[in-house]
């Protein structure tokens, strides 16, 4: 599968916090994979890579996906900003970057023909975790969420790390969040 590239921004932890979309421009990919040839429209997993970058985990997770009839996008938010890893530079991309990138990518896919922008469901594991938690604040949808007002229908994350609190962030989403 071939590469979708799309806009996001790298954000410090301030300007997103602050809601402001000025930051530096990037563009990042992700490869979106369908289980089927088709005309319908299908529920779609967008995926988000732990510090360490797309390994065998998230591979494993897309083939059991596929299997179930779910599309998947795995977004790499490393390549486009120059990164393999964040296991030995953690201060190199923010964490709220991904979730800036997860926003973006709903944008993107909602309006990809084979996709129903209503099943669209954001997960995580690790560092890609905390984002995916963190993607369904209220406060955040309505400041960095798609113009289009879209939402993610669910969210997974997968052993995310829990130690960061932040303001609202109680006031999350209707749709199932789930650790």
């Amino acid at each position: 599968m071939t590469p979708i590239p799309f806009q996001t921004l790298t954000l410090t932890e301030q300007e997103f916090l602050s809601g402001r979309e000025d930051g530096k421009p990037v563009t990042v990919a992700g490869e979106l994979r369908l289980p089927r040839a088709g005309t319908d429209r299908l529920p779609l997993v967008i995926i988000l890579h732990p510090a360490g970058g797309i390994g065998s985990n998230i591979v494993d997770w897309e083939q059991d996906l596929l299997g179930l009839g779910i599309a998947t996008f795995v977004v790499d938010s490393f390549s486009g900003r120059g990164i393999v890893n964040l296991l030995s530079k953690r201060g190199e991309v923010r964490l709220l970057a991904q979730v800036e990138d997860a926003y973006r990518a709903l944008a993107l896919l909602q309006k990809h023909p084979g996709i129903d922008p209503t099943r669209v469901v954001l997960m995580g594991f690790s560092r890609g975790g905390k984002a995916a938690l963190y993607a369904s604040l209220n406060r955040w949808q309505h400041m960095h969420g798609p113009a289009t007002n879209a939402e993610f229908a669910g969210h997974m994350a997968f052993y995310p790390g829990c130690d960061v609190t932040f303001r609202n962030d109680t006031d999350i989403s209707t749709k199932p969040v789930r650790i």
